[in-house]
């Protein structure tokens, strides 16, 4: 039954298509599949609406709404040169409101604003009526004659009591563009006393104050606007910030947390609680306010930032995978590839160490500090000439470089190479910093290596308990030099204490406790 009625259809459209048309008809059915044509390209976006409009005109030359049309897709393509030889529709005896808004926009468009606004008047004088028409007048007189788009919208606030408000709020605008503070602030109240829950209103006449730096009477409209139950996350941020600005840091956090229970990815209130927990020692809050800002995954300090409160959690894992995860992410940014090798030096992953660092003093050969860890890296890997080649470097910069003097001392001591040049940086180091633990142990591994056991005795002995059973490495000093003086009950002590942390520590305690 289906096919039958659709196999009729198709009888009786056939019979209706090959009915013969008068001349007249076919004009008229041609000039509709020509209009069909244009609003199919307007409807895409197809750049061929304007050769279809000028196809249509020539056929109809007596179209106003046709060269119109024109006139606005000329504007509307950004190329109004191309809407003059249809713009004879404005010769006509009495142009509409229609007419003189194409023709404004056009002027607009070659920046005849005076032009355009003395057409946009006659068209809103033809039709009073059109609040779009009067809003794209008031608009452009904005731009070119404030003072009398101020007349305007006060006639238009008289003739509209519902939109006076809205009305009050664009005047006050126009007046904190010129910083006529005082204005502005006047018709920010007017709107007020229209409407007294307009939020635009109270966030103008607070922006007035905070720009005239009354803060107390912007903490008032903006506590108005809290009342009323328009706080947003920027509102209460500005609270929050003005808190801050006196010093009221419980108030400043109370108005924080409300930012963040709005928009717990907001910038500034992540850094002030964030910053806060730090201070309060609370490094996991730290953590979670850090990681929630909206501009965490894009800002590569913010990484090393929850790297540090890692640290302070003594989280050693979870900081070097975090700081691995930033160097993956932004691998050219020298302080994150910079704290990424110092944790992976203390991780003892000194080969991805010395990769890194490599990096940085190619791109930053300036980077000391980045170049000192690269020497220790390469210390830790036996690389001592490419170790040498920076230590060389450093100390060709700064020949009073304490650090860089220790580390070529102790690799030269721990080679048992070169002991006077060895003596000589430690003693230089120590001119410098002669209270330094690190490079008096140095000192003290030098004279071992030379048998001098009684100076090393001195030095090693002097040291505090405390800093002895922190630094593993002075442990194994003091087990060698026991060692050597034939002392092994108290050379196994300090061995003991070493052994989990020094190689050579395990090793020499597995020798003597046999």
């Amino acid at each position: 039954m289906k096919q039958t009625v659709l196999w009729v259809s198709f009888i009786f459209l056939g019979a209706c298509t090959t009915l013969p048309l008068s001349q007249e008809a076919k004009e008229e059915a041609s000039l509709l599949s020509d209009y069909a044509a244009v609003a199919y390209a307007q409807r895409t976006s197809d750049e061929s609406q304007w050769d279809a409009l000028e196809k249509l005109v020539e056929r109809v030359p007596q179209s106003v709404y046709l060269r119109q049309r024109l006139v606005a897709q000329a504007v509307a393509d950004g190329t109004p040169e191309k809407a003059q030889p249809y713009l004879d529709f404005m010769e006509q005896e009495e142009p509409s409101a229609q007419d003189y808004q194409v023709y404004a926009s056009y002027q607009a468009a070659v920046k005849d604003y005076q032009g355009a606004a003395s057409s946009y008047e006659k068209a809103v004088t033809k039709d009073p009526d059109n609040d779009e028409l009067l809003y794209r007048y008031i608009t452009l007189l904005a731009g070119i004659d404030v003072d009398k788009a101020i007349e305007k919208m006060e006639q238009l606030a008289a003739q509209n009591p519902p939109s006076a408000a809205d009305i009050y709020v664009e005047i006050a605008r126009l007046y904190a563009r010129r910083k006529n503070w005082d204005q502005s602030l006047a018709y920010f109240k007017k709107a007020l006393e229209k409407d007294p829950d307009h939020l635009n209103a109270r966030l103008g006449c607070a922006g007035v104050y905070e720009i005239n730096f009354k803060y107390f009477l912007m903490m008032h409209e903006l506590e108005e606007v809290e009342k009323r139950g328009y706080a947003t996350a920027e509102i209460y941020n500005r609270m929050a910030s003005f808190y801050v600005l006196v010093k009221d840091m419980k108030k400043a956090e109370e108005y924080f947390l409300k930012t963040y229970a709005k928009d717990p990815t907001d910038p500034t209130a992540c850094y002030f609680l964030a910053s806060l927990a730090e201070y309060n020692q609370q490094y996991d809050k730290a953590i979670e306010y850090t990681k929630s800002s909206a501009d965490y995954p894009v800002t590569a300090s913010k990484w090393v930032q929850v790297a540090f409160y890692q640290e302070k959690l003594q989280q050693s894992d979870e900081m070097l995978h975090t700081l691995q995860a930033a160097y993956e992410r932004f691998e050219d940014n020298v302080e994150v590839s910079y704290f990424y090798a110092l944790a992976l030096n203390d991780h003892k992953d000194y080969t991805t160490a010395a990769r890194v660092l490599s990096k940085i003093v190619q791109r930053s050969p300036e980077y000391d500090e980045a170049r000192m860890h690269y020497a220790y890296a390469l210390e830790n890997l036996k690389k001592y000439k490419e170790e040498e080649e920076q230590l060389n470097i450093l100390l060709e910069r700064n020949a009073q470089n304490a650090p860089a003097l220790n580390l070529y001392a102790y690799s030269l001591a721990q080679r048992n190479e070169r002991l006077g040049e060895a003596q000589e940086y430690i003693t230089r180091a120590l001119a410098v910093s002669p209270d330094d633990y690190a490079f008096l142990d140095t000192q003290a591994w030098i004279w071992i290596r030379q048998g001098k056991w009684e100076e090393a005795d001195e030095l090693l002995s002097s040291m505090p308990l405390p800093v002895v059973q922190r630094n593993a490495e002075i442990a194994y000093h003091l087990g060698v030099l026991r060692h050597h003086q034939g002392k092994q009950e108290e050379a196994l002590h300090y061995l003991q204490m070493a052994k989990d942390e020094w190689p050579a520590a395990a090793k020499l305690f597995q020798q003597l406790n046999r």
